[in-house]
């Protein structure tokens, strides 16, 4: 977790000393006409470009690290000013209206029945799991990928943390059908704001990678109207965080929609999902 001096330390004082960096070359630069030799020699004239070129990697370089390190804070559960932080991060906040929740659930499993998924089984620890499978033809064999939906009151980071070790171990042992891509989505409609933002701080620091594939992860809180996932996914492939990313996306329209009268899919009421 970071210190209380983060910010100070990673992101203001990389700055400045760019910004020092950068006046002393400038003042360098406005004294160059003053000698001669610069004005005939080729060597001083690629130096002076070269220096230029490396500055503007180096500013390219230090604003990314500064962004990162912002972005990609790793809260503390139990540090009110980080969960503070957290709830600040617009990022994670959704319009305020108000959030149908079961309404949002019957709609979202609709999209995965259009979209060729299949209810797996349907747990009292991990929900509702549902798969997909795709043909892989030039390696003849398919390849699943899983989506598990769980609403649960109340939660914690302790309940979070269980929750992601079930569904990894479920997911591990579907040894015949095997899953690299999965996704999680935990909904809830507790009103506690600390409690929120405790759980919320387990989700965005889980990394999501596990030996055999990846585990996404969305938390929903519709009383808090927030949206949780994982900040740093650095250490997945890329074609895993664009199928997150899809069913990020796909969860805020339809939140979208809801929330102002959109239509919504024709389909039977479902039963109570989790616990």
């Amino acid at each position: 977790m970071k210190g209380r001096h983060w910010l100070r330390r990673d992101v203001l004082l990389p700055v400045l000393y760019l910004a020092l960096f950068g006046f002393v070359l400038y003042w360098l630069y406005g004294r160059l006409g003053a000698v001669p030799i610069v004005q005939t020699s080729r060597f001083i004239y690629w130096l002076i470009r070269i220096i230029g070129i490396t500055y503007v990697l180096l500013c390219v370089i230090t604003i990314s690290h500064v962004l990162s390190t912002y972005d990609l804070e790793r809260y503390d559960p139990g540090n009110l000013g980080s969960l503070k932080r957290l709830m600040k991060r617009t990022r994670y906040k959704l319009n305020k209206k108000d959030i149908p929740t079961e309404a949002l659930l019957v709609d979202y499993e609709a999209v995965l029945l259009a979209k060729r998924y299949f209810l797996e089984t349907d747990s009292h620890l991990i929900g509702r799991v549902y798969a997909r499978k795709h043909l892989l033809a030039f390696l003849q064999r398919y390849r699943y990928d899983r989506v598990l939906i769980v609403q649960h009151e109340p939660l914690n980071v302790f309940v979070i943390d269980q929750l992601l070790q079930d569904c990894i171990r479920y997911i591990r042992s579907q040894t015949a059908n095997r899953s690299r891509r999965n996704m999680l989505i935990i909904v809830t409609r507790m009103q506690e704001a600390e409690e929120i933002a405790s759980c919320g701080a387990g989700v965005v620091n889980f990394l999501g990678k596990f030996s055999g594939g990846t585990l996404g992860v969305l938390l929903l809180s519709t009383g808090q109207h927030r949206l949780f996932y994982p900040a740093d996914r650095t250490l997945q492939p890329h074609s895993h965080r664009w199928y997150q990313d899809r069913h990020r996306h796909r969860l805020l329209s339809l939140i979208f929609r809801l929330q102002h009268g959109g239509a919504r899919s024709p389909r039977a009421p479902r039963e109570h999902i989790g616990s």
